[in-house]
């Protein structure tokens, strides 16, 4: 049920509470019968009365207080014939509830009592009807309101809940956005790389083809059990892994990759960040880059770990890099974990990924 719904529900619920109060103005009417005048007074004041109430629900500011005085000059009008006229009083106090603003509200409740005392000190109103009206009008006024203020306040709890649990599920769905296009764009380059290459050795050499194919069968393999794995949630990167996978790659490639890995205790969340870098990278030199050679360094202080990656490819130092899906997506995760992240163009492409260590889980 939308939050709409369940504040329309409240209001019918509550209209349906001050409708009845009217109903102590009949009480008289019980033990007398009225003359044919006053009863025709009684239906045509019941009856304005309900259009009057209705209206103020479709009302708000000056239009709405105007809804609340003429409620209580009802009362008072009648004062002096019917004490149960008290109930229009109270009935005009709980429309102050659905003024835009509590302040708004407590005023209008003001205006009503000072009403109630100036009628008292010009028409001397009868103390059966003054008392109950003084005696409930600030209570039943001051209550309605507050209630009326929790009301709106659960709605907008349920709406900021709502708007956080959205968010929730668009930053989920964007992370398996990501996660899916690291897991399939790396490999699917794998298997176009290793299947021309098996290409241009069928007629040469069937040995190496083989084994080219072979290669081809387990990265289908190993993509199928990441995509799945993805979609569960369940896939932690290795940096070690994807060194190693890194390396063979680059060289099926005829890049070759050196490595200087500092030996340092690198908290999870980090890792597989830094393991997706590392993933995306090599995608990407493979790719585009045309290079013959791959630096990758891993070092780390007490504050923050760095990682660089960097080829000797053919980017031209004044062409801007165009980011796509994945350079995107690998931002984004650095950003997530207050890193930073510098692309360089001189000689070839350097990625420089900056991770703070504290905080990181």
């Amino acid at each position: 049920m939308s939050n709409t719904n369940v504040s329309t529900d409240k209001r019918k619920t509550s209209s349906l509470f001050w409708l009845i109060l009217p109903a102590f103005f009949l009480l008289k009417y019980t033990r007398v019968v009225p003359q044919t005048g006053e009863l025709l007074l009684v239906i045509a004041t019941l009856a304005g009365f309900i259009i009057l109430f209705e209206y103020s629900l479709q009302v708000n500011g000056n239009r709405l207080l105007a809804c609340i005085i003429a409620a209580a000059m009802t009362g008072i009008l009648w004062a002096p014939y019917n004490a149960g006229a008290a109930a229009f009083v109270m009935v005009g106090v709980g429309m102050c509830q659905r003024l835009e603003n509590t302040r708004a509200a407590c005023t209008a409740l003001s205006i009503v009592c000072a009403i109630l005392l100036m009628a008292n000190a010009a028409l001397e109103l009868p103390f059966d009807f003054l008392l109950p009206a003084l005696l409930f009008c600030i209570p039943v006024g001051l209550v309605s309101i507050l209630l009326e203020k929790n009301s709106q306040t659960d709605v907008q709890l349920f709406m900021k809940h709502e708007e956080i649990a959205n968010k929730a599920r668009l930053a989920e769905r964007e992370r398996i956005s990501r996660d899916i296009h690291d897991v399939l764009g790396h490999t699917l380059s794998v298997i176009v790389l290793k299947a021309d290459l098996a290409r241009k050795l069928i007629n040469n050499d069937l040995g190496a083809c083989a084994h080219e194919l072979i290669d081809i069968e387990h990265s289908a393999r190993n993509i199928l059990r990441e995509v799945r794995t993805t979609v569960h949630n369940c896939r932690t990167n290795s940096v070690n892994a994807e060194l190693n996978a890194a390396k063979k790659n680059l060289q099926a490639a005829g890049v070759n990759m050196t490595a200087l890995i500092e030996q340092c205790s690198i908290p999870p969340s980090l890792e597989n960040v830094i393991a997706l870098a590392l993933r995306e990278a090599v995608t990407n030199i493979i790719r585009h880059a045309g290079a013959s050679k791959c630096k990758i360094t891993l070092s780390s202080d007490a504050k923050n770990i760095r990682f660089t990656i960097a080829d000797d490819g053919t980017v031209q130092a004044n062409r801007a890099i165009r980011k796509g899906c994945g350079l995107s997506g690998m931002t984004e995760r650095i950003h997530a974990l207050k890193g930073s992240i510098n692309l360089h163009q001189a000689n070839g492409l350097s990625i420089v990924i900056s991770l703070p260590v504290k905080g990181a889980a």
